[in-house]
């Protein structure tokens, strides 16, 4: 059953039947006080465009690299731009993505972020204590296979590299532990039911960056391939 909520003053109000959920997700409709309203055919058109950008090139190149690639850049679309998505949407984009992600260093760059921010906006999913120890150790553990597998796997690429956005990405991911450990253990040790939004502001906001970069550096590479 879909709720409407409407806040009048700061935008956002909270239905709190809907917090109690099992996925911990709100359901429902918001009303912005600041922020313009988006309707689902703004999305629609938004998510219309950026599949039908990458698709234009799989017309004129009908490879087996850039198919996967289009379908990679369509599930970028329908997640940064659909009118409901979920974190575990993500998986649209990864799975295709991780098909290609071996083909030279070009295309681990671009996939790095996205595989780390991946993996973090799925920690506010599980916030139970006993959770805790199981989602960290896995977390790191799977970030250090991946990033010592992968760079040895991967190539060297033939085409020109971007040194900034390459150093930008060993910065992002560098900054998931920190970011791990104060969203699930220093929070509550130093705030405990205090500031209980700044977790998943940062976690969001952390996440939406990595998607964003890995979506702008795999067009690059898309195009220049």
């Amino acid at each position: 059953m879909l709720t409407k909520t409407v806040a009048p003053r700061f935008g956002l109000s909270v239905n709190q039947d809907a917090i109690n959920s099992v996925t911990r997700g709100l359901v429902g409709d918001t009303s912005f006080a600041i922020l313009p309203e988006i309707t689902p055919r703004t999305t629609f058109i938004l998510t219309l465009l950026f599949q039908i950008i990458p698709l234009v090139k799989l017309f004129c190149d009908q490879s087996w690299d850039t198919f996967v690639g289009a379908v990679a850049l369509c599930g970028y679309a329908s997640f940064l731009f659909g009118w409901h998505v979920h974190e575990k949407a993500i998986l649209l984009v990864i799975v295709p993505f991780s098909l290609l992600a071996l083909k030279d260093r070009r295309y681990l760059g671009a996939f790095r972020p996205l595989a780390v921010s991946g993996h973090v906006s799925l920690f506010p999913l599980l916030f139970t204590t006993a959770e805790f120890p199981i989602k960290t150790i896995y977390t790191i553990f799977w970030l250090v296979l991946f990033l010592l597998a992968f760079d040895r796997l991967a190539p060297a690429s033939m085409g020109k590299r971007i040194f900034l956005f390459d150093r930008l990405s060993l910065l992002y991911i560098t900054v998931s532990i920190p970011l791990i450990a104060y969203t699930s253990l220093f929070h509550s040790i130093f705030f405990g039911k205090r500031y209980e939004f700044l977790p998943l502001m940062f976690t969001s906001s952390y996440s939406a960056l990595g998607v964003i970069g890995s979506w702008i550096g795999f067009l690059v590479v898309y195009f220049m391939s």
